[in-house]
C-alpha cells in the first residue's frame, strides 16, 4: 500500500509541476504566507535576521498562524505535520524528535538564543518539548544539519530554534485573547488565556494555558491482519491498594496515557534611550505523566512488569533578561538565562510494596553575549561568547506503600551532586556578492568544557570511585556557499564539524533501560562525539508560483557513544529491582555514517488552490572496528514526509493532508534496543501475505482534513478531522499507537 501512495503522490506531484509550468494562469494571492520567499528573515541561520537566499542550510519555518491552523496537542504533534521532522513517542505526554537521523541529546533545542538542552539530556528519548507552550510562540524554525559552529554542544543533527512573541512598543492598546480547543480522540480539554499591552516605552504579553490530556484511543481498523497489534487487552489498577490486573473494556483505549500541564508565559520589554531590555518568564509543570510503554509491558506469564511508572512531577522554569543595544547594521545582545527543571521518575514493580522515586533537580546558568557588524562591502560578521553551567541535585528514595516508611535509595546520577562548566567563544563570516549571485560564509567556534561528578563513600552501588571527571577542548568550523544560477534558483553546499561533549547522564548514571536485560553503569574514561557533514541541495522559486527545494547530506561520526556488554566490580551482571540484570556501559566504541536526501514544494495550481509535499530518508550505519562488518544505527526512521492540497481565501482556508511512513523492516533494527523493536508486530505476515520477520513497524498513511475562518470581529474557528479512516498505526520507535479519528475544535476570541 505504500508504494502504492508512494507513486501516486510523485505522479500527482510531477502533474502539477507540468501543468504550473505550461502556461496556466495563475492569480498572485494576497496571503503567500504558503510560499517563502527568498527575502524572507531567518534568525536560525545565524543567530540575527538573515536573508532565506543567504542560507547554505536547509531550514523548515512554522509560524504562529500555522500553529493555531494544526490545533496540536502538544509541539511535538505540530513537528509530525511538517512532515520534515520525525517524532518519536514512549507515553502521550512525549515527543522526541529526529533530525536526520540524530535524537535527543544530538539535537539542540533553543529558546529566544538560549540553549534548553541541560546536563541530563539523555541519548535516548526525551519530552521536554512538550513543556514548549505553542500559543506563545511566534516562529519555530527548524535548522537541519549540524550547528555547533553558531550553538555548540549537541546540535550534530540540528537545532530547533523557537521564537516566543515580542512585547512591542507603540501606540497604546489593550488587548485580551482567549482561545479553547477539544480533541475528541483523547476528550482533551486545551484553554488558553492571553493578555497584550503596549504603550510608547513599555509593552508586556501574559499568556496561561491549561491542558487536560484525557486516555489517548487508538485507531480501530489495523492493516490487513495486524488485527492484536498495539491493542491493550488489560491493565494495572490499584484496588484496596493491591495491584489489580483490568479486562480493558475497549483495547483501542490506552489505558493510563492521559495526565494534565500548566503553562504560564510572560514577556515585558522597554525602550530607555538606545537600550532595549526584556526580560522573559516561562514556567511549566505538569503533575504526572504515565510511561504508557513500561506499563504495558507482560512478561512471559502474562503478567505486568510494572505496578506503576509516572514521571511525576515535571517541571520547567525559564527566566531571562536581553539587553540589546545599536543599529541594524551594529548591534550587541547580551542575554542572561536561568533555567530549572525538575523531573521525578516513580517506579515499582508489580504487586511490590516498594516505590522508588528518582529526583533530579538542574540547574542551568547560560550568558550569551553576541553581535553583529554588517559593513558596507557586503561583508558581514556575527561573533559572540558563551557561558553555560549546570548544577545537578539527584536523589532515591523507597516508600513502603503500606506503611509509608521512607527511606534512602539509589539515585539516577552521581549522589554528592554533580556539575559542567562550557565557556565558548565563536565568530561567523557572511560575504555576499550581488553582481554574481553569490554568499560566502565561514565560521568557528572554540569550545572548554568540563564535567564533575561526586560519590558518596557509602554510595548504594560500592562503585570503585569517589569522582568522574572530564575536561575537554572542543573545536567546531562550518563554511558553506550559496550561488544563484539563474533567476530564481539558487545552488547551495557546506561542511559543517559539529560535537556532542559527554554530559552527566552519559557518564554517571545506573539505569535499567531494558527491564532484566540491560542496566547502564558510569564509565569514567570518556570523550567528544565528532561528526563533519556534507550538503548539496538547490533551491528553486519562480515568481509566486512554485517553491523547490531538494537535498543530500552525509554525515561522518566517530568516537560515537553506544551501549556495550561491560562489567560491574568485576562482574557482568547485577542484581537490581530484584532482577539480575546484564552490565552495560556506554563507550567510544564506533565511527557511523548516516546519509539521506530530502525535497519539498509547495506549487500554485490555480488562484488560491496549492499543492505542498515533502519526502524524507534516511539510513545510518555503524561498525566498532575498521575491519567489522557495519550495523544498522538506532534512531533511524523510515522514509517519510506528507502531501496536502489547501485553497486559500480571504477569510478562511479548507486543507487536505497525507502524512505516510514507510516500513522499517526487522534486519535495519539496530540491537540496541533504543528503537523499542520487541514493541512491534511479531511473526506476521505482510500485506501480500508473505512472512515477514519479527519485530518490523509496518508503513502506513494518515488522511487529515482541517479548515479555518477568522472574522473581522477577531474571532477565529477551527476544524479539523484527524485519522479520517480510523487505521491503527504507529510512529518507528514508539512505545504507543497513535491517535485514532478525531474530532479536533478550536474557537478563538481577540477582543
Amino acid at each position: 500500500m505504500f508504494k502504492k501512495i508512494t507513486i501516486v503522490g510523485l505522479i500527482f506531484f510531477l502533474f502539477v509541476g507540468i501543468r504550473a509550468q505550461n502556461g496556466v494562469e495563475l492569480v498572485t494571492s494576497s496571503d503567500t504566507s504558503d510560499l517563502e520567499s527568498f527575502d524572507e528573515l531567518l534568525v536560525s541561520s545565524q543567530r540575527f535576521n538573515q536573508k532565506r537566499k543567504y542560507s547554505s542550510r536547509q531550514i523548515e519555518v512554522v509560524g504562529a498562524k500555522r500553529l493555531t491552523e494544526l490545533q496540536p496537542a502538544t509541539l511535538g504533534d505540530a513537528l509530525i505535520n511538517t512532515g520534515q521532522v520525525f517524532v518519536q513517542k514512549s507515553q502521550m505526554g512525549g515527543g522526541s524528535p529526529i533530525l536526520r537521523g540524530f535524537e535527543a541529546s544530538r539535537v539542540l533545542l533553543v529558546m529566544d538564543g538560549v540553549r534548553i538542552n541541560n546536563a541530563t539530556y539523555r541519548s535516548g528519548h526525551l519530552q521536554d518539548i512538550i513543556t514548549i507552550d505553542p500559543f506563545i510562540l511566534d516562529r519555530m524554525e527548524v535548522n537541519f544539519g549540524s550547528g555547533s559552529t553558531l550553538y555548540g554542544s549537541d546540535a550534530m543533527g540540528g537545532v530547533l530554534y523557537f521564537k516566543t512573541r515580542e512585547a512591542t512598543v507603540g501606540n497604546f492598546f489593550v488587548k485580551p485573547t482567549a482561545t479553547i480547543r477539544y480533541l475528541s480522540a483523547s476528550a482533551s480539554l486545551i484553554g488558553n488565556a492571553g493578555l497584550q499591552f503596549q504603550s510608547q516605552k513599555v509593552g508586556a504579553i501574559f499568556s496561561c494555558t491549561r491542558s487536560q490530556f484525557g486516555d489517548l484511543r487508538s485507531g480501530s481498523k489495523n492493516y490487513s491482519n495486524w488485527d492484536t497489534f498495539g491493542l491493550l487487552p488489560n491493565y494495572v489498577s490499584q484496588i484496596n491498594g493491591i495491584d489489580t490486573v483490568l479486562q480493558n473494556p475497549n483495547p483501542n483505549n490506552q489505558q493510563g496515557t492521559g495526565y494534565s500541564q500548566t503553562d504560564i508565559f510572560a514577556k515585558i520589554s522597554a525602550q530607555l534611550g538606545k537600550f532595549h531590555h526584556t526580560i522573559n518568564f516561562q514556567n511549566s509543570f505538569s503533575a504526572l505523566i504515565p510511561r504508557y510503554d513500561r506499563l504495558s509491558q507482560f512478561n512471559a506469564m502474562g503478567m505486568p512488569i510494572y505496578g506503576r511508572w509516572d514521571y511525576a512531577p515535571q517541571s520547567r522554569g525559564f527566566l531571562g533578561y536581553q539587553l540589546k543595544t545599536g543599529t541594524n547594521n551594529h548591534n550587541i545582545r547580551l542575554s542572561i538565562a536561568q533555567q530549572n527543571t525538575q523531573l521525578a521518575r516513580v517506579t515499582r514493580n508489580f504487586k511490590d510494596i516498594n516505590e522508588r522515586t528518582q529526583l533530579d533537580k538542574v540547574k542551568m546558568l547560560t550568558l550569551n553575549l553576541d553581535r553583529h557588524d554588517q559593513l558596507g562591502n557586503g561583508l558581514t560578521f556575527n561573533s559572540g561568547l558563551e557561558f553555560v553551567f549546570n548544577g545537578v541535585v539527584s536523589t532515591g528514595t523507597n516508600r513502603n506503600i503500606l506503611t509509608n516508611t521512607v527511606s534512602e535509595t539509589q539515585s539516577r546520577y552521581s549522589d554528592s551532586g554533580s556539575t559542567t562548566q562550557m565557556f565558548s567563544i565563536f565568530e561567523q563570516m557572511v560575504y555576499v556578492i550581488e553582481k554574481t549571485g553569490t554568499v560566502v560564509q565561514v565560521g568557528f567556534r572554540l569550545a572548554n568544557y568540563r564535567l564533575e561528578a561526586l560519590y558518596s563513600r557509602s554510595n548504594p552501588w560500592k562503585l570503585p570511585f569517589s569522582s568522574i571527571s572530564f575536561q575537554s577542548i572542543s573545536p567546531s568550523y562550518d563554511m558553506g556557499i550559496t550561488q544563484e544560477l539563474k533567476k530564481g534558483f539558487m545552488f547551495k553546499a557546506s561542511i559543517n564539524q559539529a560535537y556532542r561533549n559527554p554530559n552527566i547522564d552519559d557518564m554517571t548514571k545506573v539505569f535499567e533501560s531494558q527491564p532484566g536485560i540491560k542496566l547502564l553503569v558510569p564509565n569514567e574514561r570518556l570523550k567528544a562525539e565528532q561528526s563533519i557533514t556534507v550538503d548539496l541541495g538547490c533551491l528553486w522559486r519562480k515568481d509566486n508560483r512554485f517553491a523547490f527545494e531538494a537535498g543530500i547530506f552525509n554525515s561522518h561520526v566517530r568516537d560515537l557513544l553506544l551501549d556495550q556488554p561491560g562489567s560491574f566490580n568485576k562482574k557482568d551482571s547485577f542484581l537490581y529491582d530484584g532482577r539480575l540484570t546484564p552490565v552495560y556501559q556506554i563507550v567510544n566504541v564506533a565511527v557511523a555514517r548516516i546519509y539521506g536526501f530530502y525535497a519539498n514544494a509547495k506549487i500554485r495550481l490555480r488562484k488560491q488552490l496549492w499543492f505542498s509535499g515533502s519526502i524524507s530518508d534516511t539510513k545510518g550505519r555503524y561498525a566498532i572496528a575498521p575491519k567489522e562488518d557495519e550495523q544498522p544505527l538506532d534512531h533511524i526512521p523510515p522514509v517519510f514526509g506528507q502531501f496536502s492540497l489547501r485553497w486559500n481565501a480571504k477569510d478562511w482556508f479548507l486543507e487536505g493532508q497525507c502524512l505516510f511512513n514507510g516500513t522499517k523492516k526487522a534486519e535495519e533494527y539496530s540491537n540496541s534496543g533504543e528503537d523499542n523493536q520487541n514493541m512491534q508486530p511479531i511473526g506476521l505476515n505482510d500485506i501480500n501475505g508473505d512472512k515477514i520477520a519479527d519485530g518490523f513497524n509496518p508503513s502506513w498513511q494518515c488522511w487529515n482534513f482541517r479548515s479555518g475562518y477568522q472574522h473581522k470581529s477577531g474571532c477565529n474557528f477551527a476544524i479539523s478531522l484527524d485519522n479520517i479512516f480510523d487505521l491503527h498505526y504507529r510512529y518507528f520507535a514508539s512505545g504507543m499507537s497513535a491517535s485514532g479519528r478525531s474530532i479536533n475544535l478550536s474557537l478563538g476570541y481577540r477582543f
